[in-house]
Order: C-alpha cells, then structure tokens, then sequence
C-alpha cells in the first residue's frame, strides 16, 4: 500500500534538516511503509518496504531551490504532495486500523482457544484452580438448565395435546347442540308459520259466517227472498263445518307451538352453555401456553447465561494460562500465536501513532503560499482567456 509522501525537509522535521543527510542515507519512498508480520488469517503487510534512493536522487532531494521562480514552483509543488501524502495517509489508516481490529478479534479467539485447550487437556496449575472449579460449576449449571429446559419442553408438549383433546371435544359438543338447536327452531318456526295460517283463515271463516247471518236475517224478512235466505243457509253450514275443521286444528297446533317453544329455548340454553365452555376452554389453553412458553424462555435464558458464564471463565482462564505459561507441549502453538498477534497489534499502533504525528508536521506557510500562488495563476489565466476572448 503506498503511504503519504511529504516533502524531505518536513520528514526530517525542518526544511533546513535535509543537508543533515549523507549521500548513502535510506530515504522512504512512501510515509512509513515499514515491513509488518505475517497475521494469522490472512492479514498480511500494510505497506512497501523502505527502498533505498540513488545518490542522484539524495542529491535532487538535498538541492534547495533558489530564487523567486525557484520557491513558486516548490510552493506549488507542495501543494501536489500535500495532498497526495494526505489522500495515501487516509487510505493507509483505514488499512491499519482494520488490520488491527482483525488482529484484536483473532487474539481474542486465540485466548479463548488457550482455554478451551487448557480445559481439554487438563492442564493443572495453582493459578488456574480457582478458574477451573469455577468452569466447572458453570459447566454444572448449563448441563441443569438443559436438562430443566428439555423437561419445560416436554411438559408443554403433554399439556398442549391435552388442551387441545379437550378443546375438540368441547367443540364437538357445542356444534351437535347448536345444530340440535337450530333443527328445533326450524321445526318451531314451521309449526308457528302454520298455526298463525290456520288462526288467519278461521278469522276469516268467522267474519264470513258474520256476513252471511246478516244477509241471511235480511233475506228471511221478505217472502221473495226465502230462497236466497236458504241458499246463504247452505253457505253458512259449509263455513261452519270449515270453522270446526279450524278449530281443532287451532286447539292441536297451540301446545305443540308451545312444547317446540320451550324445546327450542332448552336446546339454546344448551348450546349457550356448550359454547361458553369452549370459549372459557380456549382462554385457559392460551393462558396455558402463555405461561409454558414464558417457561420455556426462562429455562433457555438461563441455559444462555450460563453458557455466556462458561464461555467469559474460559476466556479469563486463557488470560490466566497465558500469564502463568504452564509448559504444557500442546500450549506451546497457542502461546506463539498469541504472541504473534500482540506484536502485530502493538506494532499497527505504532505505525497509527506515526501517522498521526506525521500528519501533524506539514509546513503550512508553505502551503497556504502554495494555493495563494495557484489561485493566481488560475486567475490570471482566466483574464488573459477573457481578454484573448474578447480581442477576436
């Protein structure tokens, strides 16, 4: 990665430092491309090596400009390095940094790894006892919580198929007396529809045997009209004979209307009761199951802490490990890489730090005189193109 180039007087601290250096002396063609370790993962070096330059080109470097012309055009050439530095100082931050949170994460696998290794090969050390007895009673806590879970889960399995068994059941009977419920109200509104036809037609009958008792008086008070008097006789026999026919069927169909009204109302009130206790037995399953899943969550919370619990002893023990250094052969890998990646770490520090203060070390009357000067020329070429413009 190519770092951030600054002028040779600011890498040395001062314009006037660059006659310090001999002919033969190593110049870094990019800001701090120092050479780092190989990181496990796959992170490798930030940068180029350091290069040596030529002496032609030390002398290049050592010569200071003279003059007005002179001083412009290295004012103005600072600008360019100024920014170019800062564009390749902001790229090889973002690398160092990132190179070093990757190193952070793998050192802190790689101590949890040291753990479980001590853990797994039984590593005995006097300053590791107190971790390992503490492990262990996580480890104890995690095996009860599993077990506690797994018997939650079950337990929740059995009422679930129960509550449900029962809601069916529950169901069933409510439709059987809904549907019983709803036949008899079929049959009652039958029965009703005909005993108010039957009721309808007799009162009709009635009015119409009124009718004829009237004409008939009328028709018996004159001689000419016997005959008529005695066909509305024969009349009122026919409609007689229907009212008695009505009548019966009235005095029948009344108590069964009656027997079907209270047969209905019953069969209601059962089908009421029937759905009342689906319905408090669908409440009571959801409180059920609300209850066992809260269980539940409780048991696999738990089984997460004190796994979390094992898993921030293991660490601590591979900090212990690492501190104590039991010489256990099968540690040995682990050590190394541990310290592998400290060095890698502590050394993307140093290089982040350098950066910073190689930041910090610009000439900046240089480079404010270095834009003043390019805005002018910028400017100046503006006019003489207007002018040269305006001639033609």
């Amino acid at each position: 990665m190519a770092g951030a180039t600054f002028p040779p007087e600011h890498a040395l601290g001062g314009r006037g430092q660059m006659a310090a250096m001999s002919p033969t002396a190593a110049v870094s063609r990019t800001m701090l491309a120092t050479p780092a370790p190989q990181l496990a993962g796959g992170f490798g070096a930030t940068g180029p090596r350091t290069v040596a330059m030529k002496p032609s080109d030390v002398a290049r470097a050592r010569a200071t400009p003279t003059g007005p012309l002179g001083e412009a055009g290295s004012s103005i050439g600072y600008v360019y390095v100024f920014f170019r530095g800062r564009y390749h100082a902001a790229d090889r931050r973002r690398r160092l940094i990132e190179e070093r949170d990757g190193a952070e994460t793998l050192l802190a696998g790689a101590i949890r790894d040291l753990g479980a290794t001590v853990l797994r090969e039984g590593v005995q050390h006097p300053d590791l006892t107190g971790y390992l007895e503490a492990i262990g009673r996580a480890e104890a806590s995690r095996e009860g919580a599993i077990a506690d879970l797994a018997a939650a889960e079950h337990q929740k399995a059995i009422e679930e198929t129960r509550l449900a068994a029962q809601e069916s059941a529950l169901e069933a009977e409510w439709k059987a007396a809904n549907s019983a419920s709803d036949d008899a109200d079929g049959v009652l509104r039958a029965a009703t529809v005909e005993s108010e036809r039957v009721r309808a037609r007799l009162a009709r009958v009635e009015s119409e045997r009124a009718r004829l008792a009237r004409e008939i008086e009328a028709a018996a008070a004159t001689p000419e009209g016997q005959g008529r008097a005695a066909h509305l006789r024969h009349e009122d026999e026919g409609a007689a004979e229907e009212q008695r026919t009505l009548e019966a069927q009235t005095a029948r169909l009344e108590p069964q209307v009656a027997d079907l009204r209270a047969k209905s109302a019953q069969l209601r009130a059962a089908a009421n009761a029937a759905r009342s206790k689906l319905d408090q037995a669908q409440v009571s399953r959801r409180q059920v199951a609300g209850a066992m899943t809260a269980s539940v969550a409780g048991h696999v919370r738990n089984r997460a802490a004190a796994e979390q619990e094992a898993a921030s002893l293991t660490e601590q023990l591979g900090h212990a490990a690492l501190q104590a250094r039991p010489a256990v052969s099968s540690l040995l890998s682990v050590y190394q890489r541990v310290d592998r990646l400290q060095e890698t770490i502590a050394d993307r520090a140093r290089e982040l730090a350098a950066l910073e203060r190689a930041a910090a070390s610009y000439d900046g009357r240089k480079l404010a005189r270095g834009l003043t000067l390019l805005a002018t020329l910028l400017a100046a070429a503006g006019v003489a193109l207007w002018f040269f413009g305006i001639r033609r």
